[in-house]
Order: C-alpha cells, then structure tokens, then sequence
C-alpha cells in the first residue's frame, strides 16, 4: 500500500546556501512499491473507480517508453484488474523493458500508427479499439484527468504539514511536466501559501491556458501563483546529454537519491543553476517534487549503454 505522507528530505549542499535558502526534495519516488511516483497520485482515484465495479478495467495511451503505461500496468496487476494499452507507432518494439513489463503485469498492447495516435478522438481507429473495451475507464495520456488534478492537491497539502514549526513564509515548489496535470494539482493544494515553478521536460505539450483549464474547478480570490521555467529541457524527451548525466551521478554522490533522466534530473539540474544565479529570494525555502519515473533509466540505458 502507499507510503503516505512521502517523506520530505533536506539537501544540505546547494549553491543557494549562503542566501538562507533551504531546499527539499518531496520523495514521491518511494511513495507506492509498484506503481511509480507521483503516477500513484493520478491513478488512485481511477484504480478505486474500477474496485468499486464502476469500471471493468482501464484503456490508456502511452509512447513505447512511457513511464504512465508502466504504472497503469503495474496498477492492474497489483490490485488485480485488467488494463488494455494503445501504443503510439506500429513498430514499437514490445521486447523494450517498459512494454516487456507492461506486458508481464497483463497489459494487453494495441500498437497504432503515429497518425492514429496523435489524431485521438478523430482516429476512427482509436474510435473502434474504444468500442471493443465500452466498460473499461479511457485514460488519457499521462493520467490526467479532473480527478488527479484533485488526488495531486495533496501533495501541496502534505507539504505545507510537514514543517516543524509553521509554514514558511515564503514557499516555492518546483514540479517537473509532461502533461501538466500533477503541478495544477499543487498549484490548486498551495493556494495563497506558495508559488508553483513549473520546469516542462519538453518545449511543447503544456502551458498557461493548459493550466488555466486544469484549475477551472479551483478558483480563487486571487490568480495562482505559478510560472513556467523553460530553460532546462536538455533538448527533449530522452536526449543524451553529457552534463546532465553528469549531474544525475553527482546529486546521487552527494544525497543518495537517484533522479530519473526525463523529469526530475532536469528539474533538480535547473533548481540548483537558478540558485547558482540568484532567482530565488534569500530565506525562501524551496521543495523540489521527485515525481518517480526511475523506470525510464531501463529504456535510456538500452538506447545509450550503461550509464548510471
């Protein structure tokens, strides 16, 4: 069973120390022992759905590396349902290790072109494999639906808990993106308490109107407090960049932690250059989310060799 609340540990050694700046890392990594990070926080609401036999089981989407079909996979199998994934390109290799595990937790994979896959809900492909599965929950790419925005405000909430003596007075928490659905749900759990930086993995897929969307649901007397950081992409999904992996090996020397190479490692390389340069105010404490996705390391390093 999940391990609530997940921990939230100090990093010591960071370039922003000399400002009074404290930086955390909140280990959503270690929070459930087979469906990865903050993957549990989207997909619980959806997992009770189907144990309440509102649903069958769940049809989802992902790439042939995606870290959401692995998570869903392994979802169905710990708690015992069947899960149906749609895989982005026919040639999708199913001997790779997240669909060769996908596939051993039961995951059934439907491989359909690109053009299908990116043309959803106007692919009458997509539109006949939905038919074939009518009792089972559609997920979305990525787990985000209204019901993890709401499961991911925890998380904001966990943390403001978490401080010894009072929350902070000032409070950034920084939160990797793909699809953007775990960091409208702090934005939506910080309310008024703090400010949402949010360090997409890619150029594309996620912005303001994005959230704007996610956060309909939440309003407030006052706008979120959120922003975008766009300078820590590292060139997209699953590029091999030598200083990034360098740092991965450095922050695991230095702490223990284990970043993934798609979200978080860029994430924590882009806190520790922007408190390197100053952006933060002295005496802001800032929490980093390790939303998990370590099994990415497996798909990397078939791609690149051995290197973590």
């Amino acid at each position: 069973m999940p391990d609530f609340p997940s921990t939230l540990d100090l990093i010591a050694d960071h370039p922003g120390q000399s400002a009074g700046i404290t930086l955390y890392i909140k280990r959503d990594d270690l929070l459930h022992p087979t469906v990865q990070g903050s993957k549990w926080r989207k997909l619980e609401p959806i997992i009770q759905l189907v144990q309440n036999q509102q649903y069958a089981g769940i049809l989802t989407y992902g790439g042939p590396f995606s870290n959401h079909l692995q998570a869903v996979a392994a979802a169905g199998q710990y708690y015992g349902f069947p899960t149906v994934g749609v895989v982005r390109g026919l040639a999708a290799n199913r001997s790779n290790p997240t669909l060769a595990f996908a596939q051993s937790c039961g995951m059934q994979l439907i491989p359909v072109t690109k053009q299908d896959y990116d043309a959803r809900e106007n692919s009458p492909r997509l539109h006949d494999i939905s038919l074939q599965f009518p009792t089972y929950f559609s997920l979305p790419e990525g787990g985000a639906t209204g019901l993890a925005v709401r499961n991911c405000r925890r998380i904001a909430e966990e943390i403001q808990q978490q401080w010894p003596v009072g929350p902070p007075q000032s409070l950034i928490v920084c939160v990797p993106a793909g699809t953007g659905c775990t960091a409208a749900g702090v934005i939506a759990g910080l309310g008024k308490a703090g400010e949402t930086w949010i360090f997409p993995a890619v150029n594309y897929g996620v912005d303001t109107a994005i959230m704007q969307d996610y956060l309909v649901d939440y309003p407030c007397t006052t706008p979120p407090r959120f922003r975008f950081v766009l300078d820590y992409t590292f060139g997209g999904f699953a590029v091999y960049q030598p200083e990034l992996i360098e740092f991965i090996h450095t922050f695991r020397r230095q702490t223990g932690i284990l970043l993934d190479p798609i979200y978080t490692s860029k994430l924590m390389f882009g806190v520790f250059d922007l408190l390197e340069k100053g952006h933060f105010a002295p005496g802001s404490v800032v929490v980093a989310l390790h939303t998990g996705g370590l099994q990415g390391w497996d798909g990397f390093q078939q791609r690149f060799g051995q290197v973590i």
